[in-house]
């Protein structure tokens, strides 16, 4: 089959996919995750060999505008009006579900109660691939329910920050990985400089693109102008990382951060850009569905791995959120639910995996477990959100019976 008309049926099957399961409310993002399961290797091999080849390149273009996205997030007058509290909450559940994880599945491979290769590697990847939240879906609800209060905003605040976090632990962890996987004693205080150093590189090439595409968005008026400006940025962003080592996350979430904060014009580009990317993410999380081997699901260990992952996150985030709100003094209601709001998984947990399948071979069953833990976070996330604001009595429209 031609691959522009392969390419075109793939983006058609996606939409109508997500058009009908989500009237039985399956997210998008697990439909078209669906989809690629459905036309992927697994099942139909439809999906061309031409396109999955480009699949890296996707995946790396995808997830630089999701972390461009979600420097939007990290406006200054926002953050401050949570404040430090908001910062506490959230850096200590993230730094709890990451240990939980990472101690969990650490006892749990060293004792062959589950049986992998590499677990030091494997434990660190899920650890911090637990870290990361998906916004959008917690989003829908809050906005369903027109939630509002102390506990709202600092799911607002958390559910992006989160992912923030979640980035930064991700490069330190992808170092650590690869001295593990090329035979290399691993020396942790190396592992975190070489780590250091990559963050604050890309932490620098962020704010200085932010910093120049501030400054030329000011010498332009036209709708194609101001969306095609930012994307060039992102592109170059994602570039640089690759040139010099750097994290494409990071480096572009910076980039988004600093644009956030420093142009008049911020609202407008994030507007433009957001309305350009759907048919980006959506052949994203296609391919990232076609690369699902459901022989793995089956294979031994893989319910256990999924299983535990899933009961491990849990707990991190929950009574992470509780001991971070009791620690930082936020509001009752923030300490008893909080965590329940922050179990949804999607975009940043799915780019995560896709790299590590892509960088790390070896390692491609922790794709198949993550996204089949992601597909029961799409069904447990809401509903948390949704038991979070109810009883934190915030929801101002009534369920109805």
């Amino acid at each position: 089959m031609d691959t522009i008309l392969n390419l075109g049926l793939v983006l058609l099957i996606g939409l109508i996919a997500a058009f009908l399961l989500r009237k039985v409310k399956v997210p998008d993002v697990l439909s078209y995750i669906i989809a690629g399961a459905i036309l992927g290797k697994s099942f139909s091999s439809f999906i061309a060999p031409s396109i999955v080849k480009y699949g890296d390149i996707v995946t790396l273009v995808a997830l630089g505008f999701v972390s461009f996205l979600i420097g939007e997030s990290f406006r200054w007058k926002e953050l401050k009006e949570i404040g430090m509290p908001g910062v506490i909450v959230t850096t200590i559940q993230a730094v709890a579900t990451t240990l939980v994880v990472f101690l969990g599945f650490y006892i749990f491979t060293t004792t062959k109660l589950v049986t992998v290769s590499y677990p030091m590697a494997v434990s660190l990847i899920l650890a911090v691939t637990a870290t990361a939240t998906a916004p959008a879906a917690t989003f829908m609800v809050l906005r369903q329910y027109k939630a509002k209060g102390p506990l709202t905003n600092y799911i607002f605040l958390a559910v992006t920050l989160d992912d923030a976090i979640g980035i930064v632990f991700f490069d330190v962890a992808f170092v650590i990985v690869k001295s593990i996987l090329n035979g290399s004693k691993v020396n942790v205080a190396e592992a975190f400089l070489v780590a250091s150093k990559e963050i604050l590189l890309s932490l620098l090439f962020g704010a200085l693109l932010g910093i120049a595409l501030t400054f030329a968005l000011r010498f332009l008026k036209f709708k194609d102008e101001i969306l095609i400006l930012p994307v060039a940025f992102v592109l170059i962003a994602i570039g640089l990382s690759n040139q010099f080592n750097l994290s494409p996350l990071l480096i572009n979430m910076v980039l988004g951060a600093t644009l956030a904060n420093l142009s008049d014009k911020e609202i407008q580009v994030f507007s433009v850009v957001g309305n350009w990317l759907p048919p980006l993410f959506l052949i994203f999380f296609i391919l990232s569905g076609s690369t699902l081997d459901f022989r793995l699901l089956f294979a031994r260990g893989a319910v256990g791995i999924i299983s535990l992952y899933i009961i491990l996150r849990s707990i991190g985030k929950i009574y992470g959120c509780e001991i971070g709100a009791r620690i930082a003094k936020a509001p009752l209601n923030v300490q008893k639910y909080l965590g329940w709001a922050m179990l949804n998984q999607a975009g940043v947990a799915i780019g995560f995996s896709v790299l590590v399948k892509n960088m790390f071979p070896v390692l491609s069953f922790i794709n198949t477990c993550v996204l089949a833990a992601i597909a029961i976070f799409g069904i447990l996330g809401p509903l948390g959100a949704k038991f979070a604001i109810f009883r934190a009595n915030e929801a101002v429209i009534e369920e109805r019976q």
